[in-house]
């Protein structure tokens, strides 16, 4: 489904939010953006075929978080990271990698979490 994949065309999910005025944000693997090529009112894309990288890959997620947590001007943001995928395929479920890379997504999580209550 990576490769070359097409604009999806049945109905899900992200056609129903851009249909009901949803402004979407992505941040992620590249595959969301070919899937759904006009329905992101902003978006940068990650190419996930590097799967020796497990640092950049989220990384490239994460630099636009802080800016666009600060935002109002969208409703729905997605988030696609792919470091962790990608040491489960380098190293296995058990490598010393894991256990940080969940610590960082952990303190991402807290982030959006502690952002979003504040809007409340």
């Amino acid at each position: 489904m990576n490769l070359k994949s097409p604009a999806l065309l049945e109905d899900n999910l992200i056609w129903q939010a851009k249909t009901a005025g949803k402004r979407m944000v992505f941040y992620g693997d590249d595959t969301w953006v070919k899937l759904f090529p006009k329905h992101f009112m902003e978006y940068d894309g990650t190419t996930s075929f590097f799967v020796s990288d497990y640092t950049e890959v989220d990384n490239n997620v994460t630099r636009h978080l802080d800016s666009t947590l600060k935002r109002d001007d969208w409703d729905i943001l997605i988030l696609h990271y792919l470091g962790l995928d990608h040491i489960g395929h380098i190293s296995g479920p058990h490598s010393s990698l894991i256990l940080p890379k969940l610590m960082e997504m952990d303190d991402i999580l807290k982030k959006i979490h502690g952002s979003l209550i504040l809007k409340v």
